[in-house]
């Protein structure tokens, strides 16, 4: 019993670190630098990228270029770090087949990649792992956004079928209305014609008598 509750503690324990941005060293240009790291669970790497891009750059508004295998915003405004500006670098580690964990890094220069770290800033240090562990938060809201947006494209691309089918069928409906009304036209004709053939016939022999 007590080794059943050492281990459900033991991973209560991993679930919540897994999930709370921490303080790391991070391998960068052949050297490890400090930065900041948060393990994403439930979401593959691809999906975290495009959240990550979205976050930055869609609703901060900052501009990112790729440098160095990141994703760079360099000499950057960021109001989740303050008003200075400085260059960010995140990367999205998808690991490997023995440990498919999908790690969010970040990192913050000063310039001149002089890596922000928790001894020469520590309340930076501190944003960074706020940012992160917001980020964590933010995937469900991504997720949501995502969603509504492809139904959105879902709904308009019908739309466009539909109103595209509305018009091939009126137009359809329309060419039968006028075909059954030569139809008619036309089997009136005939009647009139088989009529006058019939009146002519009984003319002829009448005659013939």
């Amino acid at each position: 019993m007590k080794k059943a509750l050492f281990f459900i503690f033991m991973f209560a324990g991993f679930a919540t670190y897994a999930q709370t941005a921490q303080s790391v060293s991070i391998d960068f240009n052949k050297t490890r630098v400090p930065g900041a790291s948060i393990v994403i669970a439930g979401y593959d790497a691809d999906f975290v990228q495009n959240a990550l891009i979205y976050r930055l750059e869609k609703v901060a508004g900052l501009k990112g270029t790729n440098s160095k295998g990141f994703r760079m915003y360099p000499a950057q405004n960021f109001l989740d770090f303050g008003n200075k500006k400085y260059d960010i670098y995140t990367l999205v580690d998808k690991g490997d087949k023995k440990n498919p964990v999908v790690t969010l890094n970040l990192m913050v220069s000063t310039g001149n990649e002089n890596f922000v770290s928790p001894i020469d800033d520590p309340d930076l240090a501190e944003k960074m792992k706020d940012f992160l562990t917001g980020f964590n938060d933010y995937m469900k809201e991504y997720e949501r956004v995502q969603k509504i947006d492809n139904l959105t494209t879902l709904i308009g691309k019908l739309e466009k079928e539909h109103n595209s089918l509305v018009v091939d069928t009126d137009k359809l409906k329309k060419e039968i209305s006028d075909r059954e009304t030569k139809l008619r036209d036309k089997e009136k004709e005939l009647s009139k014609t088989e009529n006058e053939l019939e009146k002519a016939k009984d003319e002829l022999n009448s005659l013939k008598k």
